[in-house]
């Protein structure tokens, strides 16, 4: 419908990976602070429909009530969010309007929902959409990291944290 909008309320990082078809995907860290970036995106457009998704929901209902106190008019929210959704589509053997994969909050970090791969390895930039957190855990900063990086730097998110890792316990 070219009178939706569709919003992903996930944080960048999660939306790095994968979103649906089309959907605007606000370059946020957090999600208090995606709110009101969401508000104004959007100030000039409250009559139209505003369709929200994430993970699993749950902030998609504070999200639509938020927009809702804004003025916004016709918000709504995908039921479950992306778990849902994927569920659904599988057992009623739909077209996927997502790409790529859904962020998740275990240790997996994530679940691939199309083969698409719409990330790039956050050090050499090669397609990539695999979550890890750096080995230092001084450091132990979430990042997108291909299996040659890996190899490479340690685990680490850079030659700095990789360097940490090889000094002698004393130092």
């Amino acid at each position: 419908d070219s009178n939706t909008i569709v919003v992903d309320m996930r944080n960048h990082y999660e939306s790095e990976v994968g979103h649906f078809e089309g959907a605007i995907l606000p370059d946020v860290e957090t999600f208090r602070e995606q709110l009101p970036v969401v508000a104004e995106m959007l100030a000039d457009q409250k009559e139209r429909n505003i369709v929200m998704y994430c993970t699993g929901g749950i902030r998609c209902e504070k999200a639509s009530a938020y927009m809702k106190y804004k003025g916004f008019h016709n918000v709504f929210q995908l039921e479950g969010g992306i778990i849902e959704y994927t569920s659904q589509i599988r057992k009623q053997n739909l077209p996927n309007k997502f790409i790529g994969k859904n962020f998740v909050f275990d240790e997996r970090l994530g679940e691939r929902i199309s083969q698409d791969i719409i990330a790039h390895c956050h050090q050499c930039g090669e397609p990539c959409d695999t979550h890890t957190n750096c080995s230092n855990d001084a450091c132990h900063i979430l990042f997108i990291q291909c299996d040659k990086c890996a190899e490479e730097y340690k685990g680490c998110c850079s030659i700095k944290c990789s360097d940490f890792l090889d000094l002698p316990k004393n130092e």
